[in-house]
This record gives C-alpha cells, structure tokens and sequence, in this order.
C-alpha cells in the first residue's frame, strides 16, 4: 500500500512540476489516502504572482480511474500580509468533510 501511495505521489508530482509556470512557486504534497488506495488527497500550496500571494488547493483523486473526484478546495491570501501556514490550515479545515466523504486518514 505504501510502495502504491509513493508511486502515485512521485507521479503526480514529476506531472504537477511540468505544468507550474515560472512566476509560482509551488510544492505538492501527499495528504492522505483511502484504506484501499482508491483515493489520494494532494495539497499544491505556495506562492502566487512572484512570490507574494499565498495559496493552497486541495484535491482527491480517484487512482483507480485516474480522474480526480468532486471539486478542490482553494484558498488565496488576501495579500502579502497573510501567511502560507495560516492559508494551508484554512483549506484543510474547508477540505475535512470532503477527505471524509472519502475515507481519507491524513
């Protein structure tokens, strides 16, 4: 199950850093996955417009029919005077119910 949830990670991500554009800055990260591996929750969180706004967008893929699932949940800083952790936490308190919905342990 681990060797699985690496693999599908280090995939998503060799995908996710192909398409970043090079005015964002932005790391992905794993959050967690469903008891049977159906499906993995990412984070892609960082900094928009050269360095200054901070994001994050939550997601949920179906590995199984590689599609992602629902809508992501996205939370952008107000400004530059709001913080990446403060952003990140916002989004994994909206992006509960949904981990939830689909059995996702983080």
């Amino acid at each position: 199950m681990k060797k699985l949830f690496v693999l599908i990670t280090t995939v998503f991500v060799s995908t996710a850093a192909v398409q970043v554009q090079a005015k964002n800055l932005v790391r992905v990260k794993a959050i967690g996955a469903s008891p049977r591996g159906q499906f993995v929750a990412f984070e892609e969180f960082g900094y928009k417009n050269g360095r200054k706004i901070p994001f994050s967008k939550i997601r949920v893929m179906n590995v199984w029919k590689n599609k992602y699932v629902d809508t992501a949940v996205q939370v952008i800083g107000a400004g530059e005077q709001e913080r990446l952790n403060q952003v990140r936490e916002k989004a994994k308190e909206l992006a509960t119910k949904k981990l939830q919905k689909f059995n996702i342990s983080t």
